[in-house]
């Protein structure tokens, strides 16, 4: 069976690559069990307690404030107890898209209809006493790719949720060639791994071998064939990787 990647186009994340981009030093990963026992599987106790329908994203453009709020009540029973009440969640989205968009743009708001980047997503996440970083995911290089893969599956191991931009590429499109979507990696048990995927609301699994190669449409990505970015747990508030 051959070991090739499937044929795919171009990314902004080459770009941005080239001229500098996604060249920071890894943050430090986690050490051991981080979280309490009863910490692993919240995500999945989250999403669950939204019965049939799921944890679904109120509109097209708060996928990222669907996930950042899941991983904000993954690590808050109080939050996430009030998550259950009737429109609680869709107004927790609508709060943290204005609160991650007000100042995303050197300063300025950002475009309402392209979501939340994840430079200014990884100023508001949480989990728990954990606040987050941002890191450009280049899956066309290996050798900065798969390393950033790794910490992200050994957090979400360690029992804390770690959001995933993903996209398209060139094949389908100029305009799909960038962030189009967020989920949120998680492990229920500290070894299985597992996507909250927003616009379905619901958790999809996934293997770590398929989360280091991109190229073909996944329903854990929402559609999409590539991580694109990838929000890293750092360590109380205050501290930036």
């Amino acid at each position: 069976m051959s070991s090739r990647r499937p044929r795919t186009g171009r990314q902004l994340s080459e770009l941005l690559y080239l001229v500098g981009g996604g060249r920071a030093v890894l943050p430090a990963g986690p050490q051991g069990s981080v979280t309490p026992d009863d910490r692993r599987g919240r995500v999945r106790a989250v999403v669950s307690s939204f019965g049939p329908r799921g944890a679904v994203q109120v509109d097209g453009t708060t996928c990222g404030s669907a996930a950042l709020v899941v991983t904000a009540a993954a690590g808050d029973r109080d939050i996430a107890r009030r998550l259950t009440n009737p429109g609680a969640f869709d107004l927790a989205q609508l709060a943290v898209k204005a609160a991650s968009t007000r100042r995303a743009l050197a300063g300025l708001r950002w475009p309402g209809a392209l979501g939340t980047p994840p430079w200014s997503a990884a100023q508001v996440a949480r989990f728990g006493d954990l606040t987050y970083t941002h890191r450009l995911v280049v899956d066309s290089r290996p050798s900065q790719s798969l390393p950033l893969i790794d910490l992200a599956v050994a957090w979400a191991r360690s029992g804390v949720p770690v959001p995933l931009y993903t996209g398209g590429d060139t094949m389908t499109g100029l305009a799909t060639a960038v962030p189009r979507h967020v989920v949120v990696l998680t492990s229920p048990d500290g070894h299985a791994l597992e996507v909250y995927e927003p616009s379905s609301g619901r958790l999809h699994p996934v293997d770590e071998d398929g989360l280091r190669t991109g190229g073909g449409r996944r329903p854990a990505y929402g559609g999409w064939s590539h991580i694109t970015w990838v929000l890293l747990p750092v360590g109380p508030p205050g501290a930036r990787g």
